[in-house]
């Protein structure tokens, strides 16, 4: 441990301005562009959560959502009641992750290894593209990956104030504390992956007298109390959930193999090694002897930011599932080891020029970040705020709104729906439960609550007939272009809004609608 000042970095810039800075850089971003297919299905779950005041549970389309724990959802739900229902509050959660692991990578490595350590890895972790973007992008791999982080810090700073003869008992608890929301952000590996890391990391530097900190009954209590409840509470509520969560969503399909993004073995190594350039290629350093034999207080940091990049990446490669998010809890680890090579060369070679290539490569990296973003603003495609947003203050009260052999994700957060809509596919296909799709959601979500799924999983038969015996109501129907000639309901009629090949259609249900849908015999269309 060093005795620098927490209160400054080596540059002079006071340690609370730094990292001000950096949370203020993790989110500039964030509200400039719209939500992405896959972010609209964890921004539109918190909503639609929200909307419909469930509580414990989250819901899609008014249907349990039981894939994943609902931690990403009730974070996201504070911040539309605080902040309003737009694209910066949904992501809110994963930049106020990403924050919370830059200040516990700073506080952890500032202990450990001196304020200049600390403030060059918080400094590369922000600027990493891949951490970057993942601050700005609703879903729930920022989340887990820091509370995994945080988990496997305190529990290392545990062990390590043992070692020193001070006082651990807190940073196991927090560690504790942690794992649990780990687990109530995506499941198992909240606890799988710290675990693993610091319990190779005990067998690696021998600390045979550790394992009672590790394994601390209180803080294994503590660890219950977070984690357990909600679980339970979905058994109790949704018999069957246990099997379908933790057998089926934790286990199978970590193992199975039949899914589209199917990779090799060494799939992440290219993609971590790319997505954090500039910064990645200081990494020749790492495999320099003395690098490693050669900093005695800081060659325990080290090694555990070795292991805990080997353990996830390892853990995340056996199956052929791989997902470019799931690596995202090396980033850390991988910030501070670079931060060491980085301060290393500095403080070896003191000649301008090593100054000047970390200042550049900072430089790059902070512009591949914007640039990323920008790219991703105007290359966004199949949102559906455009239509969303202009049917939305059209819709009254009592309207519903009907989507055609389809379901966009930001579709109910977007327009602001009031209820849930009907969804119109051949729910007893074969195909249902064979493709890993927003289908195959939509109907395990209607297995837990049949009612709730009869209501807004139908056919388009089924539309028609209970448009023919409602009283007279007004219906919108979003599809394609195409869809217009379809389905005989909206055959002759012109859409009520167009953007590219989608677009939405409205349909009264009055004396001539039913004239001429609801006979014996169609007389129109």
């Amino acid at each position: 441990m060093t005795g620098s000042s927490p209160r400054s970095t080596p540059g002079g810039i006071p340690a609370f301005w730094l990292l001000l800075a950096i949370g203020v850089w993790l989110g500039i971003f964030a509200g400039l562009r719209p939500l992405m297919p896959e972010e609209g299905r964890y921004a539109g779950v918190a909503w639609d959560t929200l909307r419909a005041g469930s509580g414990f549970v989250p819901l899609m389309d008014g249907l349990p959502y039981v894939h994943k724990p609902p931690l990403f959802y009730w974070i996201a739900e504070v911040a539309f009641r605080l902040f309003g229902v737009n694209e910066w509050t949904a992501r809110a959660p994963s930049w106020l992750a990403a924050w919370a692991s830059v200040l516990a990578t700073y506080a952890f490595v500032r202990h450990y290894r001196g304020a200049t350590v600390a403030a060059a890895a918080a400094v590369v972790l922000a600027t990493q593209p891949f951490f970057f973007g993942g601050a700005q992008f609703a879903n729930l791999d920022m989340l887990v990956a820091s509370f995994i982080g945080m988990s496997i810090m305190a529990g290392a700073a545990a062990v390590l104030q043992a070692d020193a003869g001070r006082a651990w008992r807190r940073w196991i608890a927090a560690a504790a504390v942690a794992a649990a929301l780990g687990v109530l952000a995506k499941g198992l590996i909240g606890i799988v992956l710290p675990g693993v890391v610091l319990v190779a990391w005990l067998v690696a530097t021998r600390r045979r007298h550790a394992w009672k900190v590790l394994f601390w009954p209180p803080a294994i209590l503590v660890f219950i109390a977070i984690a357990v409840p909600w679980f339970v509470a979905m058994q109790l509520r949704f018999p069957g959930f246990f099997d379908y969560f933790f057998v089926y969503q934790q286990f199978d399909r970590y193992v199975e193999s039949d899914f589209a993004n199917t990779q090799p073995f060494w799939f992440y190594l290219p993609v971590i090694a790319g997505l954090a350039l500039p910064w990645s290629l200081w990494s020749g350093g790492l495999w320099r002897r003395i690098f490693w034999t050669g900093a005695a207080p800081g060659s325990d940091i080290r090694w555990l930011m070795a292991i805990w990049v080997g353990v996830v990446i390892v853990f995340f490669s056996i199956p052929s599932n791989k997902l470019v998010g799931y690596a995202m809890p090396v980033l850390p680890a991988i910030a501070v080891l670079i931060a060491e090579v980085v301060v290393t060369a500095w403080q070896r070679t003191p000649a301008d020029y090593v100054k000047r290539a970390g200042l550049a490569s900072l430089a790059v990296a902070m512009l591949v970040c914007t640039v990323g973003v920008w790219l991703a603003d105007t290359n966004a495609k199949n949102s559906a705020k455009p239509l969303a947003t202009e049917i939305g203050p059209q819709m009254q009260e009592g309207d519903t709104l009907v989507t055609l052999h389809t379901y966009p994700y930001d579709l109910s957060l977007y327009a602001g729906l009031r209820e849930p809509a009907w969804i119109v596919y051949d729910w007893d296909g074969p195909d249902i439960t064979r493709r890993d799709n927003w289908r195959r959601e939509l109907w395990d979500a209607g297995q837990f609550d049949t009612d709730a799924g009869d209501d807004v999983l139908v056919s388009f038969e089924e539309t028609v007939t209970r448009m023919c015996t409602d009283p007279q109501r007004t219906f919108w129907f979003w599809g394609t272009l195409q869809d217009g000639e379809s389905y005989r309901t909206l055959r002759g009629r012109s859409p009520q809004a167009i953007d590219g090949k989608k677009a939405v259609w409205r349909v009264v249900t009055d004396p001539a609608f039913k004239t001429a849908f609801c006979g014996e015999t169609p007389k129109a269309g």
